[in-house]
């Protein structure tokens, strides 16, 4: 209803990144995740694939979390699997042949969407050592027992080594709530910037680069 609503939504930018300012870790949190949305390479605003990884690293996964990422790319989508071939990978008890079948079946789809030759080439490796469903019982179940551990462990240093995905972020039940508040706070002042206010062009412009960024870019940003 403001004739300019400039300056509100500057001062809810301001008060939305305060919500995590004093908090070290989520601040290493977000540093990942900007870091991570640099080195895909789209024409996709940062601020959309800074999203995407921060819901992506939260678990469980659903779909409020992945709100504010409103579009993918292939690389994202790559992410996405291979994410979820490391969940499988982790439940226990996933040794059973129909698991590490599934496991195999994973790995074949994200092999033929992977474009990074190194990363091709190890992952090929690996889908390599899985045991083919023609074993005998007694050889499958000697490999599950004495090499899957080794063989997931791998598929996950692998994964963060080419992809940088897939750290173990361990928050508190109060960082949870509070990245919680920060994202709700995000999509609000997100919706605010999609209705009818007035805003200027290059206000909006620097709301949306600027989203959920760590608090040491920010302050790097205004010296630029």
């Amino acid at each position: 209803m403001l004739r300019s609503a400039d300056s509100l939504v500057l001062l809810m930018k301001q008060q939305i990144d305060t919500l995590v300012a004093q908090d070290a870790y989520l601040q290493e949190f977000l540093t990942w995740a900007s870091q991570k949305s640099r080195s895909i390479p789209i024409h996709s605003k940062d601020a959309t694939v800074r999203a995407f990884y921060l819901a992506l690293s939260r678990t469980p996964h659903i779909a409020s979390h992945f709100a504010l990422a409103s579009s993918l790319d292939q690389g994202m989508f790559l992410d996405a699997a291979l994410d979820d071939l490391l969940i499988e990978c982790a439940i226990d008890g996933s040794q059973d042949f129909a698991h590490i079948h599934a496991c195999g079946e994973a790995m074949s789809n994200i092999l033929g969407i992977v474009l990074d030759v190194g990363l091709h080439k190890s992952l090929q490796q690996l889908s390599d050592q899985l045991p083919n469903s023609g074993q005998s019982q007694q050889r499958f179940e000697l490999w599950s027992q004495t090499n899957y551990s080794a063989w997931a462990q791998q598929v996950n240093k692998t994964v963060i080594n080419y992809r940088n995905i897939n750290h173990q972020w361990q928050f508190s039940s109060e960082q949870e709530q509070v990245l919680q508040r920060y994202y709700d706070a995000n999509q609000l002042l997100l919706d605010c910037l999609h209705s009818n206010c007035e805003v200027t062009a290059a206000i909006r412009q620097e709301i949306e680069a600027t989203l959920l960024l760590p608090i040491k870019e920010l302050e790097d940003r205004e010296w630029q």
